[in-house]
C-alpha cells in the first residue's frame, strides 16, 4: 500500500523503428515518404495506480486503435484503464488506419503493441510517489493562428511524481501545435516535443518525462502560418528552432513554483460522446472549383489534388462517436480528450474544477478539428476543409466542442 499522501507510480519508454520510405502524417503537401529518424518514434507509459496515460510520438491515432491497444493492456491484468494520447507531431509516420494520410499498417501495429508493451513496463515499475503541480504562463511560445491579433498564454503545467526524493516521472503539457518543422522535413521526429522531453530527463536523471499536447486545434509555435502546411520550407522551420522552442518550455517547466498534491489513489471516469457532422453544401461544385484552379496553376496542387481524391472515394455517415475520460489524484484532475479541441475548451474546463486541471487533446481517438462555437462564422480550413484530409464525410457541426467540453465537465468533480 502507498504510504498516507502519495501514489503508486511506475513509467517507461518503449522506441518503434520507422523504415526509410514510411509515409508521413500532418502535411498533405508532403510527397515523398520518410528518408531517416531524426528523433526515435517513442510510445511512453505513465502508470497512475491501475491507471494509464500513454504519449505516442505520431500526428493521429484512429479511435479503433486505441480501443485495441487498451483492451490488450488490461486483459494484462496490470491497469485498469488507459488513455491513448497522439502527441500530433507533424513529422511522425502514418498510422491513422487512413486519416491524415495513407495508413502504413506494419508500423501501426508495432506501435499498438509498443503501447501494450509499454503499459506493462510501467505497471511493472510502481513505486509510491509524492506528487507535484506546477504551472506557469508567459512562455510566449503560443501564437492564435486563426487571429493572429489575438494575444493567448495558455500555462505550461507539470505533475512530477517523485520517490525517496528521486523523480520518477513528469507530465508536462501546453496547448500548442508541434508544427516548426514542415512538410519539406521529411525526418521522423518529435517536434519541439522531443528536445523538450530530453531537458526535462536530464534535469531528472533516470526519469522519464511524458509529454501531452493541450486542446490546440486553434494554436501554432511562433508567427507560423496555416500555409505551411502546403507551402513547405518556410523560414525557421528548423530542428534548431524546434530545440529552441523545446528548450523554453522545458524550463518553464523546470523553473515555475510548486506544490504538493495530497493524493493517496487515483479514480477514473469516462463518458461517450456522439457529435454529429454538418453536410457539405455542395461537393460537385466544390470539384468544378478545385480542378479549375489546378488547370490555372496555384502553390495549392498536393492540397487540391488531396480533396480531389476524398471526394472521389468520399465516406458515408452522419456521426461520430469517441470517448472523454478524467484521471483524478486527490485534487489534481487529468481531463483526456478526443480530436483536435480548440483552446477555449481548455480555458472552460480549468474554471470547471476549483484544483489544478490539465486538459489534453488528441486522446483516444483524433477525427478532426473541434472549433469553439464562434469560430464557425469565420470559416477557414479548420471549420470547413481539414475533415477532407481526415478522411471523414464532413465537418464537425457547430456545437460539437461545447458537448465535448459539458461531457467532460460532467465527470470532472
Amino acid at each position: 500500500m502507498p504510504q498516507t499522501g502519495m501514489l503508486l507510480v511506475g513509467a517507461a519508454v518503449r522506441t518503434v523503428a520507422v523504415p526509410e520510405g514510411t509515409a508521413m502524417s500532418g502535411y498533405a503537401a508532403r510527397t515523398s515518404g520518410s528518408t531517416g529518424t531524426h528523433d526515435p518514434l517513442t510510445v511512453r507509459a505513465l502508470v497512475i495506480g491501475r491507471i494509464a496515460l500513454v504519449a505516442v510520438d505520431c500526428c493521429v491515432l484512429h479511435e479503433d486503435t486505441c480501443a485495441a491497444a487498451r483492451s490488450a493492456a488490461i486483459a494484462g491484468g496490470d491497469v485498469d484503464e488507459v488513455v491513448v494520447h497522439a502527441t500530433h507531431t507533424h513529422s511522425g509516420p502514418c498510422v491513422g488506419w487512413g486519416r491524415a494520410g495513407v495508413d502504413e499498417a506494419e508500423v501501426r501495429v508495432a506501435v499498438t503493441a509498443a503501447v501494450v508493451a509499454a503499459v506493462a513496463e510501467a505497471a511493472g515499475r510502481r513505486v509510491p510517489c509524492t506528487v507535484w503541480f506546477s504551472e506557469t504562463f508567459g512562455a510566449d511560445v503560443a501564437r492564435d493562428r486563426r487571429h493572429p491579433e489575438r494575444r493567448i498564454d495558455p500555462p505550461v503545467q507539470s505533475v512530477g511524481f517523485d520517490h525517496d526524493g528521486r523523480r520518477v516521472a513528469t507530465l508536462v503539457t501546453y496547448a500548442c501545435h508541434p508544427v516548426v518543422l514542415d512538410a519539406a522535413n521529411t525526418l521522423i521526429s518529435g517536434d519541439f516535443i522531443a528536445p523538450l522531453r530530453d531537458r526535462v530527463e536530464q534535469a531528472h536523471p533516470g526519469s522519464v518525462c511524458i509529454y501531452a499536447t493541450g486542446t490546440a486545434g486553434d494554436v501554432n509555435p511562433g508567427d507560423f502560418s496555416p500555409e505551411s502546411s502546403y507551402v513547405p520550407g518556410g523560414e525557421g522551420h528548423t530542428f534548431a528552432e524546434a530545440a529552441r522552442i523545446g528548450g523554453i518550455l522545458a524550463e518553464a517547466a523546470l523553473e515555475a513554483p510548486v506544490r504538493r498534491i495530497d493524493a493517496q489513489g487515483a479514480a477514473f471516469a469516462t463518458a461517450p460522446v456522439t457529435l454529429d457532422l454538418q453536410p457539405e453544401a455542395d461537393v460537385d461544385a466544390d470539384v468544378r472549383a478545385w480542378r479549375d484552379e489546378l488547370a490555372r496553376g496555384t502553390a495549392r496542387t498536393t492540397l487540391l489534388e488531396e480533396w480531389l481524391r476524398w471526394a472521389e472515394n468520399r465516406p458515408q455517415g452522419t456521426g461520430w462517436t469517441g470517448r472523454v475520460s478524467t484521471i483524478s489524484a486527490g485534487a489534481l484532475r487529468i481531463a483526456c480528450l478526443p480530436g483536435e479541441p480548440f483552446l477555449a475548451a481548455s480555458d472552460r474546463l480549468r474554471a470547471a474544477h476549483d484544483g489544478p486541471v490539465l486538459v489534453l487533446g488528441y486522446c483516444d481517438g483524433v477525427a478532426g478539428y473541434l472549433p469553439d462555437e464562434a469560430e464557425y462564422a469565420h470559416g477557414g480550413y479548420e471549420v470547413a476543409d481539414a475533415h477532407r484530409y481526415y478522411g471523414m464525410p464532413a465537418p464537425f457541426a457547430r456545437g460539437s466542442l461545447e458537448r465535448v467540453i459539458e461531457a467532460a465537465a460532467e465527470i470532472l468533480s
